[in-house]
């Protein structure tokens, strides 16, 4: 299984055909107070599935870890069906994580992992910084 697209952004959608629709991508949040609260976002993931892994079913993990990579602030999981290929077309597999109401008790960098059954697949900064 290889990572195709990893980001986060203030709204995603998957419309028909599969077109995968993405507003405002950021990396970087700020606050002037902490523990602070992010009201709604987005984590994008796009994942394209080797031959061997058609018809089979994987588990998609999404972790947050703070700075020090001893705390999660999320774990999510979930079983992705991995489809046969129609036509001359590879599949590609879309996730839309809605995160709502996430805390970020400090400022730092904090990290998405995206693991496949276990295998991590990429990671994702996030910067949240003090707003002076």
């Amino acid at each position: 299984m290889e990572l195709l697209v990893l980001l986060s952004a203030d709204y995603a959608n998957i419309a028909e055909g599969g077109k995968l629709n993405v507003m405002g991508i950021f990396s970087n949040m700020y606050s002037s107070t902490f523990p602070t609260r992010h009201p709604e976002m987005h984590l994008v993931i796009r994942l394209r599935p080797s031959p061997a892994e058609y018809g089979q079913t994987r588990k998609l993990t999404v972790k947050l870890i703070d700075e020090d990579g001893k705390t999660e602030l999320l774990n999510f999981s979930r079983d992705i069906e991995i489809p046969h290929p129609t036509g001359k077309q590879h599949p590609e597999i879309n996730q839309i994580l809605r995160l709502r109401d996430l805390v970020f008790p400090q400022p730092g960098t904090y990290l998405f992992s995206v693991l496949v059954d276990n295998d991590e697949k990429g990671t994702l900064p996030i910067e949240v910084g003090l707003r002076q």
